[in-house]
């Protein structure tokens, strides 16, 4: 890569760092008057619906699978809003998963306001129904779902078996390849501790891409498929035409858990812990 010099008389300089001086960041204050949401985050979509804040929400993304919202206008996905449409909805709060410059930009710029959530985690799900709570008036409400959820994930039985666990996001169709799977630092790694299992993946992030030529060495003693593969069959017969040899494929232990609610932090979160607890109580691995 070939750097690239620019070089700036001493005028021209000083006038650059006069006009950055004096630009300030736009802070616009969460609205008071009647709310119109527009959130392209599934997972902040299905909190809002849990928190009775339904009727405030005015589009939502592609990807919410929230069925109270599903008469609603949609504004594209994460990686691509509709400035265009979200124009037509006329939001004054617009929330969001990660970052999103060009759309907090427009926020900016059209006096709505902008937030944005990093809950890839289950302290950071903790925080955004508090936030939620606050906001939209719904602060038992949302204390309550909190303290719920910590008590069902407390109540969690234990199998005591800790089988090392494989999660896999998503693959190509009807091969083990190009696998994303959850790493540590992800809130699916949380809840599968949680279940009773252990991440095989050690990787201290949050999603990672595996090389398959790991995986007899890694050799799991259960896999969970938590993308669409056709079924239960299916998402055994890849395995078994590829990796037959694995701990997890030999006892039978590949179990598709795809749900749309499975892979965001969300309020059903707890539905996954208690899906993937019983099959590690129920289905011992290979010994």
């Amino acid at each position: 890569m070939h750097n690239i010099y620019v070089r700036f008389s001493a005028p021209l300089a000083l006038i650059t760092l006069l006009l950055f001086g004096c630009q300030k960041e736009v802070v616009v204050a969460f609205p008071s008057a009647k709310l119109r949401v527009v959130t392209i985050a599934p997972s902040t979509a299905a909190n809002l619906s849990a928190l009775g804040c339904g009727d405030s929400v005015v589009g939502v993304s592609e990807w919410c699978a929230v069925d109270e919202f599903s008469p609603l206008p949609r504004i594209g996905d994460l990686g691509s809003p509709s400035l265009e449409r979200i124009a037509e909805i006329r939001p004054n709060v617009v929330l969001v998963q990660g970052r999103q410059d060009v759309l907090k930009k427009y926020c900016d710029q059209n006096s709505i306001f902008f937030k944005s959530f990093n809950t890839d985690s289950v302290s950071g799900w903790r925080n955004e129904v508090l936030w939620l709570g606050m906001h939209f008036n719904q602060k038992q409400r949302a204390a309550a779902l909190v303290e719920q959820f910590d008590k069902d994930l407390a109540d969690i039985p234990s199998s005591g078996l800790k089988p090392k666990c494989l999660m896999v996001l998503s693959r190509k169709n009807h091969q083990i390849a190009d696998l994303l799977v959850a790493a540590q630092h992800s809130f699916l790694s949380e809840l599968l501790v949680a279940a009773g299992g252990t991440n095989v993946i050690t990787d201290k992030s949050d999603y990672v891409y595996l090389q398959e030529e790991l995986l007899p060495q890694l050799n799991p003693q259960f896999i969970f498929e938590l993308h669409f593969v056709g079924g239960e069959k299916s998402a055994v017969e890849d395995w078994l035409n590829n990796f037959s040899s694995l701990e997890a494929v030999r006892g039978r232990q590949v179990h598709n858990v795809f749900s749309p609610q499975a892979l965001m932090p969300g309020p059903k979160m707890i539905e996954t812990v208690h899906l993937l607890s019983e099959i590690i109580r129920q289905q011992k691995p290979v010994q």
